[in-house]
């Protein structure tokens, strides 16, 4: 699971992107399902925008959050990452478990 960080508009420092390599190790119960991902950090005049992209077996996972702090951004974004992620293992084994159903009649 390789996760690339691209900043907009600042240089990125090491303590961010360690934060940031940080909470993707949090997610690693979906490492099964995890291609890669892309972490683009942007720093407007006030506001940061943070925009994270997974690559999943059959699909892509996007989230987006704006937040005046980075690091809130980069904790904000990976929750509702770990939420889509939870939503979206959870259709296959609902999907396979109906399989299974249907092949014992």
């Amino acid at each position: 699971m390789d996760l690339k960080i691209t900043a907009r508009n600042f240089d990125l420092s090491d303590t961010l992107s360690q934060h940031a390599q940080k909470k993707m190790t949090k997610l690693h119960r979906f490492e099964h399902n995890i291609i890669d991902g892309n972490l683009v950090l942007e720093k407007d005049k006030s506001i940061s925008i943070i925009e994270l992209t997974l690559s999943v077996k059959h699909s892509v996972i996007t989230s987006k959050v704006k937040n005046p702090d980075l690091y809130l951004g980069i904790n904000e974004v990976f929750k509702k990452i770990e939420r889509q992620l939870d939503k979206y293992e959870a259709k296959f084994r609902e999907r396979k478990r109906l399989a299974q159903k249907t092949k014992r009649k």
